[in-house]
């Protein structure tokens, strides 16, 4: 691949205010107030070397704020848009912080973008390296562009990535990535325009990925077989807003996808482990709902970052005919349900729970079907330092599920004191317990620092069996954040002690990698659920190599 051509090429593409007042107040002139990096009117911020970082930092244009504004404040006071706009801003990777007051301010300060990056990482025993750049916020425009190279002991990656929130000044969004790996060539382009607030009339979505992965399944954290996957996709959707009132919005979209996946063995393909291969191809209809009752917290996932959440109900169902007319291998019927609700318990208190299903039939047999769900509780104190107590409860169970699938349970899908891919079958349950603690200084003005104690355990089953011991560990970590990112993301140094043996003999593991232990959507379905076109639009380069 000719990167540095294409790199040419892409570059050249190159208590809430909102809430304060009373739904109608006439509006007023809007008025933006951008703030740099570093403000120099916050106490041990006006150094020389933070004015420095604010003077080469190429702050957001105003035309890109205010793309964000949603139509009704342009005409008058309307809280619902103000804290939906406040919403749509804060989700951009380079804006830090974002307030939409009724006098007409729409305030926002920018996060740094530029990202140099090399290190390495490990986790439950498997080590990785990575180095690059990525710039978030090209002259300010708000697209972005990364190169990165990513290796662990099995394979490489060399990429390159673009984006754009606002194609063409348009509302889509687009994707592209080119890569090239110790598998072959990957590129990927993703277009949608995607529903930004809950009156939005229409979105769209289409994408485009040829995927060349080595795929590795596992027993007792020891490989058993691999082999080469070719990847192909094409989906195309529309969808559109049906009648709906307040708080309560319902959504109908009809697409199509064309998807084509070739095994091949290699000299460390074990005996009948190679999938057939596959394709499928048919409609897909949909249907969803989403009742608002949108929460703001901080310091949940995130360190002192302001966090959406929404504790009304979310349910969306999709499905249809994979038809061989349309060049699916057999006729089957695929399906998918998902369905999420939130609690609150007080200030700083809630339950986030989600189930779903998804699989096929053909002939009446079922095929790649996983029935998963979780809860988690956020249980905020301020004694004697700020301190988020999280409990997360996972539970998977699976039937034939495609052979490159698997549920797997171990360091690096939340049983930290454990080898990587130490108990794999066809049920899971998971249950995680944290003490996050968070020391609310900026220190030195660019990172926060924060401490977590943890117990974890699990236990993992054959398909259709039973849950027998548990396998636990517990342990203590630091968490790192630089304050100048809008993501808020932590690095995580954890030490763990397995409390019962495993596979491998060592009880202790030190794990040091960005990001939580566990996915609050779930860790052990991670293999089963994941597509392999999900690399397209995984931020992280270290998640795209591991394939996480």
């Amino acid at each position: 691949m000719r990167a540095g051509a294409a790199a040419g090429l892409l570059l050249a593409l190159a208590a809430s205010p909102a809430a304060a007042a009373a739904d109608g107040t006439p509006g007023r002139p809007l008025a933006f107030e951008r703030r740099n990096v570093f403000d120099p009117s916050v106490p041990g911020e006006d150094w020389w070397l933070f004015r420095f970082a604010n003077r080469i930092h190429v702050m957001t244009r105003e035309s890109v704020v205010e793309r964000e504004v949603l139509p009704p404040l342009r005409e008058r006071w309307d809280p619902s848009a103000a804290i939906q706009t406040e919403r749509n801003l804060r989700a951009l990777p380079f804006i830090r912080r974002a307030e939409v007051w009724e006098s007409g301010i729409v305030r926002t300060q920018d996060s740094w973008t530029l990202q140099p990056q090399a290190g390495f990482g490990t986790e439950g025993g498997d080590r990785f390296i990575l180095y690059g750049i990525r710039e978030r916020n090209i002259l300010g425009t708000g697209k972005s562009v990364s190169l990165f190279h990513t290796e662990r002991p099995s394979e490489h990656r060399n990429e390159l990535r673009y984006g754009d929130p606002r194609l063409g000044g348009t509302r889509e969004r687009m994707t592209v990535q080119l890569a090239d790996t110790s598998r072959g060539d990957e590129i990927g382009l993703h277009l949608n325009r995607p529903f930004f607030a809950l009156d939005t009339a229409h979105a769209n979505d289409l994408l485009f990925a040829r995927i060349n992965q080595e795929e590795t399944l596992y027993q007792n954290a020891e490989e058993t077989t691999r082999f080469d996957q070719d990847f192909r996709t094409l989906h195309a959707a529309g969808a559109v807003r049906l009648p709906s009132w307040d708080g309560f919005v319902q959504r109908l979209s009809l697409g199509a996808r064309f998807e084509r996946s070739r095994f091949a063995a290699t000299s460390e393909t074990a005996p009948g482990s190679l999938p057939p291969d596959r394709n499928l191809s048919g409609p897909v209809l949909g249907y969803s709902w989403v009742q608002a009752r949108f929460l703001k917290e901080i310091n949940i996932d995130r360190m002192q970052r302001v966090e959406d959440f929404n504790l009304g109900n979310e349910l969306t169902l999709s499905g249809g005919p994979l038809l061989r007319s349309w060049g699916s291998d057999r006729d089957r019927f695929a399906f998918s349900a998902m369905d999420q609700q939130g609690l609150a318990l007080g200030p700083g208190r809630f339950v986030l729970a989600q189930a779903g299903l998804e699989g096929r039939t053909a002939g009446g047999s079922p095929e790649n079907v996983l029935f998963f769900a979780n809860c988690n509780l956020f249980w905020k104190t301020g004694w004697p330092l700020p301190q988020t107590w999280v409990s997360h409860l996972e539970y998977n169970t699976s039937r034939r599920l495609d052979r490159e699938r698997q549920l797997i349970l171990g360091g690096d899908t939340g049983l930290r004191g454990y080898r990587n891919n130490s108990f794999t079958g066809g049920r899971s349950l998971l249950l995680n317990f944290e003490d996050r603690v968070f020391w609310d200084r900026d220190l030195l003005h660019v990172i926060y620092l924060g401490g977590v104690l943890f117990l974890d355990t699990g236990s993992m089953a054959g398909e259709g069996g039973d849950f027998r011991r548990l396998k636990t560990d517990i342990g203590a970590g630091l968490r790192i954040s630089p304050s100048r990112s809008a993501a808020g993301g932590v690095l995580r140094l954890d030490v763990a002690y397995a409390l019962d043996r495993g596979p491998g003999g060592a009880r202790w593991v030190v794990t040091l990698l960005g990001g939580q232990a566990f996915s609050l959507t779930g860790s052990v379905n991670r293999k089963a659920l994941r597509r392999p076109d999900a690399v397209i639009e995984e931020e992280s380069a270290a998640s795209r190599l591991l394939r996480r």
